[in-house]
């Protein structure tokens, strides 16, 4: 008997379905909200208005809203094992909110906040990747909805919190010297142009002086 039940516990572990990507292509996840606005949305807003609302902010976060926070706020990696903890944040949140008793507004109004403690956790995750700079296992691409071997883009910039988000998706460029340049020689044209204004002021002044000496 033992052994039959370690048997279907490794059955189950290995058809649970693993995270490759991040909020918006985990399938556990986007089921857990589509469960919201199949269920939840219809029975609690009477209001056609508040219902659309609902509906759009639920269909954006099981869409672009999550990837383009990660992605443009951070540099849209995560660790694999801590996208299972925000699974399992989804998921008690939104069994949460299958069993409130809160209709219309006040309801649209918690929707807003769990979508707020979402990013927030999802945050988490962004920043200790940035933190840790650089790993050796596989992280998550939020972006590609793929995992992907951990780089680091630029040396320079590992293990820095804040790192500068555009900088830090390209390999090293040129792009800052160009602009020095350009601004340096924008300044000596400046410059030039002043100076050849002087002296045409200078030479129309005594043009204009010899002619009221005469």
């Amino acid at each position: 008997m033992p052994a039959a039940w370690a048997l279907a516990l490794l059955v189950c572990g290995l058809g649970a379905p693993a995270a490759r990507g991040c909020l918006q292509c985990d399938p556990l996840v986007q089921n857990d909200l589509k469960e919201l606005r199949s269920t939840l949305v219809p029975a609690h807003f009477p209001s056609v208005g508040l219902q659309e609302r609902a509906q759009a902010l639920l269909v954006g976060m099981q869409g672009p809203f999550f990837r383009d926070y990660a992605v443009n706020a951070f540099v849209g990696k995560l660790e694999v094992d801590r996208m299972e903890g925000i699974r399992a944040f989804i998921k008690n949140e939104t069994q949460d909110l299958r069993a409130t008793p809160l209709t219309e507004l006040p309801l649209l109004e918690e929707l807003v906040h769990f979508r707020e403690r979402v990013t927030r956790e999802l945050k988490k995750a962004l920043r200790s990747y940035e933190m840790k700079g650089l790993l050796k296992e596989e992280v998550l691409d939020c972006l590609h909805c793929q995992k992907i071997s951990s780089t680091c883009i630029k040396t320079k910039y590992c293990f820095v919190d804040g790192q500068p988000r555009i900088t830090l998706k390209y390999k090293d460029s040129d792009s800052g010297s160009d602009m020095k340049f350009i601004g340096i020689a924008i300044s000596v044209l400046v410059s030039v142009l002043v100076f050849l204004a002087i002296l045409i002021s200078a030479f129309t002044y005594r043009e204009n002086r010899k002619l009221l000496l005469r």
